[in-house]
């Protein structure tokens, strides 16, 4: 890992009490220590947004916001953290994309959106179209999830204006016994194989089995694609986001 590596992180379940990641604000403080020892220094928040499931109300979710952010600030002092969602797409929920109920990534035009893992290649194509016309910018979160999805669908949705993340935990080597997440791993090789994929992040919900992984994604990617691109995948991207800027 380079030195100065600043990484920005920006899909993440560090609120405390709002989905299925942090569940205390202790959970809170050791996913952003943990963070904060890896080199990352931004993290935005995307809590779950998924109607029949995870459906905490805004202002609870603002609310202890407020606290992970005094509490990162205990952590480090340059240690930022936004607010943003990870929107599960149904329908009826561009209604909700649209009005603002679901907060957007660190108050940018960007909206992380996550679809069912069966759900056929041609519907995340009219999904991610309708929230582009809403001119918003949509990134697919975890897109090596996805069943029905190849590198010429992942192409069609990058032409059509739509961003790509991959987790951290598929960056890393296929386990030889009881890797029950070798074939994301392998679709993830092929989409950074093929220069793919803009975004790499943790999709952290606690330190033990869905942990942050960051620095040793980060170093797999230096090692086998080069500095540049471990810069542009964790850091250089998520800047322009952060600056609502075209990537």
């Amino acid at each position: 890992m380079r030195e100065g590596i600043r990484m920005i992180d920006i899909h993440s379940h560090v609120i405390f009490g709002v989905d299925d990641g942090a569940k205390s604000e202790k959970d809170t403080r050791d996913l952003l220590e943990e963070s904060y020892k890896q080199g990352v220094r931004t993290i935005i928040a995307t809590p779950h947004r998924r109607r029949g499931m995870f459906e905490t109300d805004i202002e609870i979710i603002k609310e202890n916001f407020k606290r992970v952010e005094e509490i990162a600030a205990e952590v480090a002092s340059d240690l930022r953290v936004y607010l943003g969602s990870e929107i599960y797409y149904k329908e009826g929920e561009i209604a909700k994309i649209e009005s603002g109920a679901y907060p957007r990534l660190a108050e940018t035009d960007y909206v992380l959106v996550e679809f069912p893992y069966e759900m056929r290649y041609k519907e995340i194509h009219r999904a991610l179209n309708k929230v582009i016309l809403l001119g918003l910018t949509p990134v697919v979160a975890h897109v090596e999830r996805y069943n029905d999805v190849d590198e010429k669908g992942v192409q069609e949705l990058i032409n059509m204006g739509a961003y790509i993340q991959v987790n951290a935990a598929s960056v890393l080597k296929p386990k030889l016994i009881g890797d029950k997440h070798k074939h994301y791993k392998k679709r993830a090789k092929k989409y950074l194989d093929a220069e793919l994929v803009h975004f790499i992040a943790s999709d952290m919900h606690n330190i033990d089995s869905r942990r942050t992984y960051m620095r040793e994604a980060y170093n797999i990617i230096e090692e086998k694609y080069g500095p540049t691109i471990a810069y542009e995948l964790f850091e250089k991207n998520q800047e322009k986001l952060l600056m609502n800027k075209i990537i």
